[in-house]
């Protein structure tokens, strides 16, 4: 069910538009001035907010300014209601990142038809954007974890072939879920949960588990903390260790960003936006032989073999926001 905040400081409107909505499906919320608004949307992160713009405490523009301002609420849309029209007024909320308006009074219709509208593009926007993150970061020959709440919210192939479990399993497990119960592993799930609750940014972990199969391997665990969709997520890799095998060392892991030029780290972020070469150098004004020049130089100072390595490597590094 879909989440939606009205911040309305006039109660018969704010009444009006929850009951409404409510019986439309919604999960609807209320906020009677700005501040309780922004304190609300923090506490249940929404997904839509409809928001009046003349307001005690703090208008609409700032709670959609300080709420742009915040990761976790940064990608919110966002509709304003407005009793007036003067293009000053829409012109300002736009630049602050405005999704839509409504101009008081409306029909209900209309309202539910914008906030349709809304919820649904933001959705795709999602979607299409989930979807180019995850084929940036997968890697056929090493497995791709991401960690969040105590669980696996994505796996790629590659790491569910090495555990044997289900897609559908796996991503409701824990790193102790898959770890036997031994004193080996103590010092892993502590580091671990170190790193989770943010008192280290990353890891380095050699785990013993048991597979679906039942049988014992042994796996290094590398993982980074990032903001993912304004939530606190670990993300990295998982290699099996394979007897008698030298255990590899992930690319970029002893590389940082110092090592690159300003013109380079321009370039590694629009790789990380799924942007081909002839794309970046359009956008930078450079030739595409001097992108692909970048390219090469990046691969060799992050030690990559591939774009999802460099991904990782700007993941790790903090160049790019998730």
């Amino acid at each position: 069910m879909k989440k939606i905040l009205i911040i309305e400081d006039n109660i018969i409107l704010l009444e009006s538009i929850y009951e409404f909505l409510t019986q439309e499906g919604y999960e609807v919320h209320k906020a009677m001035d700005g501040a309780m608004g922004i304190e609300k949307a923090m506490e249940i992160l929404p997904d839509l907010i409809i928001s009046d713009i003349n307001m005690p405490k703090k208008d609409g523009y700032e709670v959609c300014r300080m709420l742009q301002s915040i990761p976790e609420t940064a990608l919110i849309p966002f509709i304003f209601l407005t009793s007036k029209t003067q293009n000053e007024d829409l012109r300002r909320g736009m630049q602050l990142g405005a999704d839509d308006f409504l101009t008081k009074p409306f029909e209900f219709e209309e309202l539910l038809k914008t906030v349709r509208l809304r919820i649904n593009k933001h959705d795709r926007y999602i979607s299409q954007s989930d979807e180019k993150f995850y084929k940036l970061i997968d890697n056929p020959l090493i497995g791709v974890y991401i960690y969040q709440n105590n669980k696996f919210i994505y796996t790629n192939p590659k790491l569910i072939e090495i555990l044997g479990y289900p897609k559908s399993e796996l991503n409701s497990m824990s790193f102790e879920d898959l770890g036997e119960n031994n004193s080996e592993n103590e010092d892993a799930f502590t580091k671990i949960s170190r790193c989770i609750k943010g008192i280290q940014s990353s890891i380095h972990v050699k785990l013993n588990i048991i597979k679906n199969n039942k049988a014992q391997s042994t796996v290094e665990i590398y993982g980074t903390m990032v903001l993912l969709k304004g939530k606190d997520s670990l993300m990295g890799n998982i290699i099996e260790v394979k007897k008698g095998k030298y255990i590899e060392i992930l690319p970029g892991n002893n590389t940082d960003k110092s090592k690159l030029s300003q013109r380079e780290i321009e370039v590694l972020k629009l790789i990380c936006k799924g942007f081909s070469s002839s794309e970046i150098s359009q956008k930078l004004s450079l030739s595409q032989r001097t992108i692909e020049s970048h390219r090469m130089n990046l691969i060799v100072k992050t030690e990559s073999r591939n774009t999802p390595d460099m991904v990782m490597f700007a993941i790790r590094n903090g160049i790019i926001d998730l």
